[in-house]
């Protein structure tokens, strides 16, 4: 994600559409209390992304220290992990880990793929390797344990599991970037479009993909980044340029829950870890943030 602000200056903030539909803009700030926010763990690297074990623990991607580290609910550190450029991490079948690696478009033809470990015993062993991804960014699974994987180039891919290609799932968006799943639809952002797009892909028809949502359809390019599915079945996207984030119904209907962020990259509500219902946010400041929700 670092280079990708130097790539939105070179390339003029330009992407190739997903099919348009009524994409909605943002309408303002969200109704209702906002989160509070305190900060769970700083430090002065980039983190890019997290995830939960279910076992007590968070899971950090610290990007610019190529490794990944896991943290108590104190903020105590469990384990690190090296990784080259860690992107997503996301709970699999079986309770596995996986996590994305050679998330660098600066060095496109770098090895990137996907990692898995027992998170009690974290030793990666490789789940997709080869010529199919150049920089690996974000993931999720869908119930029956596909894992669909964001890149900036290759677009979005479907790995069936097992960690093979579905030659015939693919989605040519250019600057993929955060990945969620909610049913029978895949949702992904598009970072280099300027009017910071929310794409919803059907599963069963992936051609058919279309954009949700628009959060600056103004055209102004907030650096849209990675997103994630909330427990009232709406999404929370975070935006890397603006320092925001946005709550957005699946009528595309969107609105400001928190501004005044530091470049905020990745958003996850806790799955056994600390109090139910929290939200943990990662930022390339070095800082991550605990949104508590009422």
């Amino acid at each position: 994600m670092r280079i990708f602000v130097v790539l939105a200056t070179i390339l003029g903030l330009t992407t190739i559409p997903a099919h348009t539909a009524a994409a909605a803009g943002a309408t303002g700030s969200c109704p209702g209390n906002k989160p509070a926010v305190t900060t769970f763990h700083t430090a002065t690297d980039w983190y890019e992304n997290l995830e939960f074990d279910g076992r007590g623990r968070v899971w950090l991607a610290n990007l610019t220290g190529n490794r990944l580290e896991a943290y108590g609910p104190a903020g105590d550190l469990r384990a690190t992990v090296p990784l080259p450029a860690p992107g997503a991490i996301r709970r699999g079948p079986g309770g596995q880990l996986y996590a994305n690696f050679g998330n660098n478009p600066a060095s496109h033809a770098a090895p990137s793929g996907v990692v898995r470990f027992d998170p009690d015993r974290p030793a990666p062993e490789p789940y997709v390797t080869g010529d199919v991804l150049g920089s690996a960014n974000g993931a999720e699974f869908d119930a029956a344990g596909n894992l669909y994987v964001s890149d900036p180039f290759a677009g979005l891919v479907k790995f069936r599991p097992g960690g093979h290609v579905d030659p015939d799932w693919r989605v040519p968006l250019y600057g993929a970037n955060g990945v969620t799943t909610l049913g029978g639809q895949v949702f992904t952002t598009l970072l280099l479009d300027p009017r910071s797009p929310i794409v919803r892909v059907p599963r069963a028809r992936p051609g058919e993909h279309e954009r949700l949502a628009e959060l600056s359809p103004s055209g102004e390019g907030e650096l849209l980044d990675d997103l994630a599915v909330g427990p009232d079945h709406r999404l929370y996207a975070t935006t890397y340029g603006s320092g925001e984030l946005y709550r957005v119904d699946l009528r595309g209907r969107s609105c400001l829950l928190l501004s005044g962020l530091d470049r905020p990259t990745s958003i996850r509500f806790a799955r056994g870890f600390g109090r139910p219902g929290d939200a943990y946010l990662t930022q390339a400041s070095g800082s991550v943030l605990r949104l508590r929700f009422d």
